[in-house]
């Protein structure tokens, strides 16, 4: 650029300007008005508004489909639906009534690994004991409702946040990330049976979304709050599920970056304070009793037998392809072992955030003795962000077909539980695609420069209509 010039505001496509600084931002103030124009859908606002209407119609189609559904399996004798909240809702009657939420029948004859008994700790029934009274249908209303909510919550929220926003400013793209996911999770069937069974894995997708925020991208940091949030989530999901307590592992053994350490030492220090909070508030409420009843569950536990089709754990299937079930146990224990060595060195070697965070959260599903096949739901966090961060790049197809392809492994794969691996394996491959230091320019082509500046080179856009990052600016 010649000296004391001034870059020209040249459009890039609708809304989009170069601003003083010669990179590539909105023209029109942020607002109602810009939610109307081009999105992460398309650079044509007429094509825009016609997906965003596809998608609440498919979403509410779909919606209407599992709401349909869930009345006919409840209808059944016994119920079909529900079955996992009516666990947790029993376990809730027991505290209510001053008991231990555990079952002692439960122990007479052995446990199987399909057996379904509580064996959650025992905060969990004793914050569900003020709901046990009312009717299992009407609360599990209210748990795929809120889950579903929180799903869109998080899917808008990572579209703003550091860890999935676009390398280019994208109009709309929290409000299209929301619609695209209330479209896509009914028939995401890992979500639908997690939601049908009233299974607490419905809300892993907000839980670990919270945690996701947190990530530090290219020396942007959340805020504070979302810090403390992303902590306090964390404790929670590792309260209910043990699992995800890794994660805290991940975080402690990841390398710093520009403006991350402080925002994960929040992280941390609020996983903490969450966790220990909830287990004193526990006590104070049942006592140690229910607390030791849990710890001989968990020795309970040790003892089943894992080997199952549907347990699509490591163990189990290895034990399975060499026809020795009694094998599952000590498998377990080293898979366990193994997963978190892989925690340490993914969170070590793999710098991009969000892969980081990828592989970290597939590492503490193999911890567990066993995984189901909705428990790889926890990953839709990763996913949506993987979308949102490629909108308006060079790979953004190729992500979209793999998160896709995805999806369809994953709804085969529920006539085939163990094939779910596959479509886990798809969803890395699209975070990697989606890298920022993979390729993620913009699809730019060269125009010429205004004749009031010359030596200015300007950009355009061909397809996305988007202006270059920051670090293309001339």
């Amino acid at each position: 650029m010649a000296a004391g010039s001034r870059p020209a505001q040249v459009a890039y496509g609708p809304g989009v300007r170069l601003n003083r600084s010669g990179v590539a931002g909105s023209a029109e103030p942020a607002g109602p008005a810009g939610l109307d124009g081009a999105g992460a859908f398309s650079a044509d606002p007429a094509r825009s508004r016609f997906v965003r209407v596809v998608c609440l119609v498919v979403a509410a189609l779909g919606w209407a489909n599992v709401a349909i559904l869930g009345r006919a399996m409840l209808a059944q004798n016994p119920p079909a639906a529900g079955f996992d909240l009516e666990l947790l809702l029993t376990a809730g009657r027991r505290v209510a009534a001053g008991s231990t939420p555990y079952d002692p029948a439960a122990v007479v004859h052995g446990l199987q690994a399909r057996d379904l008994f509580y064996s959650y700790p025992p905060f969990v029934a004793q914050v569900l004991a003020p709901f046990a009274g009312l009717p299992t249908w009407l609360v599990l209303t209210g748990w795929c409702l809120g889950a579903g909510a929180g799903l869109a919550l998080m899917a808008a929220l990572l579209a703003r946040a550091p860890i999935g926003r676009s390398v280019t400013a994208v109009p709309a793209l929290a409000l299209d990330s929301a619609l695209l996911a209330l479209a896509t999770a009914p028939f995401f069937f890992p979500l639908t049976v997690a939601l049908l069974f009233g299974n607490v894995d419905a809300w892993f997708p907000l839980l670990f979304g919270a945690v996701a925020l947190t990530l530090v991208s290219h020396g942007t940091a959340p805020s504070r709050a979302t810090s403390i949030a992303g902590g306090m989530a964390l404790a929670v999901a590792s309260a209910v599920k043990l699992h995800p307590g890794t994660m805290v592992i991940w975080l402690a053994a990841r390398r710093p970056q520009a403006g991350s350490r402080w925002s994960r030492g929040t992280v941390i220090a609020a996983a903490v304070a969450t966790g220990l909070s909830i287990l004193t508030v526990s006590l104070l409420a049942g006592g140690v009793g229910p607390w030791r009843d849990y710890i001989n569950y968990l020795n309970l536990g040790s003892a089943a037998d894992l080997a199952s089709r549907v347990n699509i754990g490591p163990a189990s299937q290895l034990a399975l392809l060499v026809g020795d079930p009694g094998l599952a146990r000590p498998l377990a224990v080293v898979f366990a072992g193994a997963a978190v060595v892989a925690t340490i060195a993914v969170a070590r070697l793999v710098r991009d955030p969000l892969e980081s965070l990828s592989w970290a959260i597939v590492a503490s599903l193999i911890v567990l003795p066993v995984t189901w096949y909705h428990y790889p739901v926890v990953l839709i966090p990763v996913a949506l962000a993987a979308w949102t961060r490629s909108r308006g790049t060079a790979r953004a197809r190729s992500v979209t077909l793999a998160l896709a392809g995805a999806v369809v492994v994953a709804d085969v794969a529920i006539v085939l539980p163990v094939a779910l691996w596959l479509a886990v394996l798809l969803l890395l491959v699209a975070v990697r695609r989606a890298r920022r230091d993979s390729g993620l320019e913009p699809v730019l082509e060269t125009v010429p420069a205004p004749p009031s500046s010359p030596g200015l080179a300007v950009g355009r856009t061909s397809a996305e209509a988007v202006g270059p990052s920051s670090e293309g600016a001339p």
